[in-house]
């Protein structure tokens, strides 16, 4: 598959944040969250900054992207605007989180450090990120989870893809975009597409993973795996869409 010349950068500052996290020291963990960031931050920026034969929809004016390109919020506000529909399996709250994890590196430098674990959760949640906006799905995916941590991260992603992905065909357009997966799931429920156990199992699931996600402390091994199982318990049990 041909690469465009807009995916290059994004691209190389993963591939960048990949070889500094297998390499595995403490000053190889900051510099893969800076670049994982970076990479992140390139890629929407590039797909705001897309012309609109190439995006396939309207997009912020020149003065609005270069305004909000000073603030991250504001980027993220903007790509929750004009992006939405590219949001599948993304939580824009996460990055949020992460981008500010990124910036205490950044400025404190070697006064803080970075676990592993979040290295590799923000690598997961950017993998799916940039190949959304940038639709190189197949060419993003170049490293699995190598922490458990970042495993729960990329099966969370894949289920609220999967979940998305019903929406679309058995509920109203609005219904399948920002309307957070649990409320999705209302709407398939009532359609008999899930069971209401599924739904309580997700809402527990859902708490779980927001809680070591957002945590400033890696959670132990077995939480992590318990939720993982559950996941992989929720992800058997969706049906595969049906147009």
């Amino acid at each position: 598959m041909t690469q465009k010349p807009w995916t290059s950068g994004p691209l190389e500052l993963l591939d960048h944040a990949i070889g500094h996290l297998r390499d595995g020291g403490a000053f190889d963990y900051r510099i893969a969250m800076i670049s994982i960031d970076n990479a992140v931050e390139l890629a929407i920026k590039t797909y705001l900054g897309l012309p609109k034969r190439v995006r396939g929809s309207e997009g912020p004016s020149r003065q609005r992207l270069q305004d909000a390109g000073t603030s991250f919020p504001s980027l993220l506000d903007l790509l929750e605007e004009f992006g939405e529909d590219k949001l599948e399996g993304v939580d824009l709250g996460d990055i949020e989180v992460y981008h500010r994890l990124r910036n205490q590196l950044y400025h404190d430098g070697n006064g803080v450090t970075v676990d592993p674990d979040h290295v590799d959760g923000y690598l997961q949640i950017a993998r799916i990120l940039v190949g959304n906006l940038l639709g190189i799905t197949e060419e993003i995916d170049m490293a699995s989870p190598s922490t458990l941590l970042g495993e729960l991260v990329e099966k969370w992603g894949k289920l609220e893809q999967a979940t998305r992905a019903l929406a679309v065909v058995h509920l109203p357009k609005e219904k399948s975009l920002r309307t957070p997966m649990t409320s999705i799931v209302d709407g398939l429920v009532s359609k008999d597409i899930f069971t209401g156990n599924f739904r309580s199992r997700l809402e527990k699931v859902a708490r779980a993973r927001n809680g070591i996600v957002h945590g400033i402390s890696v959670a132990p091994a077995e939480d992590l795996r318990s939720v993982i199982a559950e996941l992989d318990g929720l992800l058997n049990e969706v049906p595969p869409v049906q147009e």
